[in-house]
């Protein structure tokens, strides 16, 4: 069986073993980057089922990418409702600058498609 540790920059891979004496082995095989969600070259030594569970908790991990993403996207218009009054109300002049900006920028992305 494998486990599946999330880290803040990777997922780590490990073989959980039981024991005839009582407590769990934890072997570490690899890792795999969550920029690009493939494993590294450790992992691809793996037999056929550890290789389908490891295909399994990427395609998860991929889900999981694209339902944040469409939330986002979503939530995106109540988001910039409350940046606006946020900037109205309180923002100082800095942070304000950053806002605009991004805003600037995300526009300027927007044309080009």
């Amino acid at each position: 069986m494998l486990m599946f540790v999330d880290q803040e920059k990777s997922i780590k891979v490990l073989r959980v073993t039981a024991t005839e004496t009582g407590p769990t082995i934890r072997k570490r095989l690899g890792v795999i980057s969550k920029n690009t969600l493939e494993p590294n070259e450790d992992l691809k030594r793996l037999g056929p089922d550890e290789t389908a569970e490891l295909k399994g908790a990427i395609a998860t991990y991929k889900r999981a990418e694209d339902a944040r993403r469409q939330a986002a996207a979503l939530s995106f218009p109540a988001t910039v409702r409350q940046v606006i009054e946020y900037l109205r109300e309180s923002a100082s002049e800095s942070e304000k600058k950053l806002i605009v900006s991004a805003l600037l920028e995300g526009v300027r992305q927007i044309r080009k498609l």
